[in-house]
């Protein structure tokens, strides 16, 4: 529990607490969510006035109101694993929150930006009903049909752009629903909203890291360095050829990074390289070790799997990368949980339909050399799938079923048997982290699946 100061209050705490009661708020007390990492001159504000200064680890209650002073941040971790950065001189409040454990229908996450601009990105709040997350600010009411946004208020207007998935953007004027790529603008609450090349300013997407205690901002936050040794898996689609999926494990790559750690070009001198070229890089994170993100809109450059042309209906690429262990384990067994990872694509003739992530664990027996790794993920249209990688062979740090064991899915359309691969690696001091991609093709559900995701040891 926080000290509560009682105190005469501050112009900033004023205004936030007339704020509260023009905004009612429901489930005073109801905790929300902890600050994840905290820099510079931050409080949170209670609807009664009581504010208290906000650090890493705080508490956040449904009600509060959090004020980042100028040059001041803060990441909030919400209890359904959903994410909010602050920018500094930004003002966020928590309007009305409930979860417990689980989406059961009565889950809710409403919330208010009253200044500034922020990042996030959405938990299970919102996954099946859509209606149970907002975010209001002056021009318009956010609500998401996705995962990732940007968002930043500017006077009385709003500007979004969105990293995966989709939002809708209401107002008295009307709806507009922005998807993975796109900007949008709206004037004020009577101005329909409209597509605009401009972008918040807000940090780069690797500043908002989700699923990682250690994971700090700024220019202190850990970092891909540009260079040699890398390994690297990727998965995708490359429609142009006929939306063959295809995925890859690479060792001894050289990797380039741009100063927030987002690939942009690879290159094992062998098999495989390829570079952004015109194409995004749509969502990208990392802790520092391993990294991982995708790409689109755009034509890249380079030898198979590229050029892959984004802009081409079905077209994807996702990729995961990281400096393995100077020596691996070769005995015991670990354990590994599931750190984030991009959000699964199902690609068709027809376009690219996003999916979720929605858990993982992988198994490493180092004296054995096989790797067993499982993944749910599911599609609005498709339903869910359940897909089992069971001894993969592990060579080097490298691990795959085309070095031996088997991959099985079930689900969506999967009943008569659907064709998957699973391929990866290890990286980090004493294999503390793993990189996973995967690929299957369902004809009869999802049509041809891909994604990545990273691992960290237990």
């Amino acid at each position: 529990m926080f000290p509560q100061q009682h105190f005469k209050l501050t112009p900033v705490a004023a205004m936030l607490a007339a704020l509260s009661v023009a905004y009612p708020v429901t489930g005073y007390g109801v905790v929300a969510g902890r600050a994840d990492f905290v820099i510079g001159e931050v409080e949170a504000v209670a609807p009664d006035g009581i504010r208290r200064p906000l650090a890493k680890g705080g508490v956040i209650n449904a009600g509060d109101a959090i004020h980042t002073a100028g040059g001041a941040r803060a990441q909030i971790r919400f209890i359904d694993g959903g994410f909010v950065s602050l920018q500094p001189g930004s003002q966020f409040r928590v309007d009305e929150f409930r979860y417990v454990n689980k989406a059961d229908g009565n889950e809710k996450g409403f919330f208010s930006l009253l200044k500034g601009g922020l990042r996030a990105i959405t938990g299970a709040i919102g996954r099946t009903n859509r209606s149970a997350y907002r975010v209001t600010a002056k021009a318009a009411t956010i609500g998401i049909r996705g995962t990732g946004y940007n968002a930043e208020q500017e006077g009385d207007g709003l500007l979004v752009n969105v990293g995966e998935g989709a939002i809708s953007l209401t107002n008295n004027a009307g709806t507009l629903v922005v998807t993975s790529g796109e900007s949008a603008y709206v004037a004020n609450a009577d101005t329909p909203p409209e597509f605009t090349f401009e972008k918040p300013k807000t940090p780069p997407t690797g500043w908002l890291k989700p699923l990682d205690d250690t994971f700090i901002s700024g220019d202190d936050r850990p970092q891909l360095i540009s260079g040699p040794g890398y390994a690297l898996a990727y998965a995708g689609c490359n429609n142009s050829d006929g939306c063959m999926s295809f995925n890859g494990g690479l060792s001894n790559v050289n990797a380039t990074f741009t100063p927030t750690s987002q690939l942009i070009q690879y290159d094992d001198g062998v098999n495989s390289s390829g570079a952004l070229g015109s194409a995004n890089v749509s969502f990208s994170a990392t802790d520092g070790t391993i990294g991982w993100g995708r790409w689109s809109g755009g034509t890249t450059v380079g030898t198979y799997p590229h050029p892959l042309d984004l802009t081409v209906a079905g077209s994807t690429f996702h990729y995961v990368v990281g400096l393995p262990p100077a020596v691996m384990p070769t005995t015991g067994t670990a354990t590994y949980s599931l750190i984030g990872g991009t959000r699964p694509t199902a690609s068709t003739f027809s376009g690219v339909e996003l999916g979720y992530l929605n858990s993982g664990s992988l198994t490493a027996n180092f004296g054995a050399n096989t790797v067993d790794a499982n993944l749910n993920i599911s599609f609005p249209s498709a339903g869910s799938y359940t897909v089992s990688g069971t001894n993969l062979g592990l060579s080097g740090a490298t691990f795959g079923n085309q070095y031996g064991g088997s991959v099985a899915i079930s689900g969506g359309g999967c009943a008569s048997g659907c064709a998957a691969d699973i391929n990866g690696f290890f990286a980090g001091t004493n294999a503390s982290r793993a990189g996973v991609a995967y690929t299957f093709s369902d004809s009869s559900g999802a049509g041809d699946v891909a994604g990545v995701a990273a691992f960290t040891k237990n």
